[in-house]
C-alpha cells in the first residue's frame, strides 16, 4: 500500500507540470483514446488466468449511482509484441508483467513516453497468483491513479482553454473561481442561483450553483442537504408546461465528507438521481456543498446527467471533475501564508 500510494504522488508531481511537456523537453505527438479507455498490455496466459480475471474486476468495476451498469474504465487488452505504431499513442496505458526479475509486487508510473498527454502504469510481480492478490488488495489506488491523470488532464484544458466569460459571470456573482470549457450556457439565474447547462442534440450536462446563510453544521445533514437541493432545483423546468427538477424520492441520496486541497476545505458530496416532477425525464446528480465564512453562507455545486439510453459516466466525471478546481478568495489568501 505504502509504494502504491508513493506512485499516486509521483503522478500528481508530474501531472503538475504535464503542461510543459514531457519529461526531457522532447516534443510527443498528440495521444489517441477516448477517456477513462485504458489499453492493457498482456499475454494470453495472463488475461485468461487468475491475474486477468482479477484485472477485469478492478478496472470493470460498475460506477455508482449510474442508471445504467458502466464499468469504471472501458478496456480493450493486446498482446506485448502489438504495442507498436499506433496504438503507443494511447492516452492510458497498463502494462502487465512477471518473472523472477520482479521478486516484489510492484506499480511505476511514466508520462508522456510516447504521446502526450500520456499516463503508463506497470505492473510487476514474481508470478501471476502474486501479482493478481497485489492488485486485488491496491484496487482503489491502482484506480485512483488513472482517475487522477484523467481529472488533472481535464482541469488544465478547462483552464487554458475555459469559457472566461461565463468564469466571471459566476465570479460575479457568487466570488468563486470555477473553469468551465466552452460550450455551457447560463440557462436561468436569480438571486443566490444559477443554472448552466451543455446541451447536446441527445443529452445534457447541467451545473446548478446556489448559496444560503449558513446556520452551522445542521446545514450540511443529509436531510438539510436534500431539502436545499429540491428547494433550488425546483427552479428548473421540465418540457411539460408546470413541471420541475426534484430529487428522485425512491432511493435516498448517499452523503459523504471529504477535505480538498492545500487549504484543507471541507465539502459535503451528495450523490443520487434526479428526476421531473411531471415529466418523464431523469438521471444521476452529484452536488457539493462548503462553507464559504467570509461571507457566512453555504455555497453548492450541483452537477446532473441527463442521457436517456445512453453511457453516462464520462458526462458524469467530467463534471465532478470540476470541483477540483474550484477557488475561494480565502483559500488562495491561506495558500499565500
Amino acid at each position: 500500500m505504502k509504494k502504491l500510494i508513493e506512485i499516486t504522488t509521483l503522478c500528481l508531481t508530474f501531472l503538475a507540470v504535464w503542461s510543459c511537456g514531457s519529461g526531457n523537453g522532447t516534443y510527443r505527438p498528440p495521444s489517441i483514446g477516448t477517456p477513462y479507455e485504458v489499453l492493457i498490455i498482456c499475454s494470453q496466459d495472463k488475461w485468461e488466468g487468475q491475474l486477468g480475471d482479477t484485472i477485469r474486476e478492478v478496472m470493470g468495476q460498475p460506477v455508482e449511482f449510474i442508471n445504467a451498469t458502466e464499468p469504471a474504465f472501458d478496456m480493450m487488452r493486446i498482446l506485448p509484441n502489438s504495442f507498436t505504431d499506433l496504438l503507443r499513442k494511447t492516452r492510458l496505458v497498463l502494462n502487465v508483467v512477471t518473472g523472477p526479475e520482479y521478486p516484489e509486487p510492484a506499480m511505476g508510473a511514466q508520462f508522456d513516453v510516447y504521446s502526450s498527454p500520456q499516463l503508463m502504469v506497470t505492473v510487476s510481480g514474481p508470478d501471476q497468483e502474486t501479482l493478481a492478490f497485489y492488485i486485488s488488495d491496491n484496487r482503489e489506488e491502482l484506480r485512483a491513479v488513472f482517475e487522477n491523470a484523467e481529472r488533472d488532464w481535464t482541469l488544465d484544458l478547462n483552464k487554458r482553454y475555459g469559457d472566461k466569460a461565463i468564469s466571471k459571470e459566476i465570479y460575479d456573482k457568487f466570488g468563486v473561481n470555477i473553469d468551465l470549457p466552452k460550450g455551457y450556457k447560463i440557462r436561468n439565474t436569480v438571486e443566490d442561483f444559477m443554472w448552466i447547462s451543455f446541451e447536446y442534440p441527445t443529452a445534457s450536462q447541467g451545473v446548478v450553483i446556489y448559496s444560503y446563510p449558513y446556520s452551522g453544521s445542521e446545514d450540511f445533514t443529509p436531510e438539510w442537504l436534500l431539502y436545499r437541493r429540491n428547494q433550488f432545483v425546483s427552479l428548473i423546468p421540465g418540457e411539460n408546461p408546470g413541471s420541475h427538477m426534484v430529487t428522485f424520492d425512491g432511493l435516498m441520496p448517499v452523503v459523504k465528507y471529504f477535505t480538498l486541497g492545500s487549504t484543507g476545505r471541507s465539502w459535503a458530496e451528495m450523490r443520487g438521481f434526479w428526476d421531473v416532477k411531471g415529466d418523464y425525464m431523469g438521471g444521476p446528480f452529484v452536488s457539493y456543498s462548503t462553507v464559504d465564512r467570509e461571507q457566512g453562507r453555504v455555497v453548492t455545486f450541483d452537477f446532473y446527467v441527463y442521457s436517456p439510453d445512453k453511457p453516462k459516466r464520462n458526462f458524469l466525471r467530467q463534471l465532478e471533475n470540476l470541483v477540483y478546481g474550484i477557488t475561494f478568495p480565502e483559500d488562495m489568501a491561506a495558500g499565500e501564508q
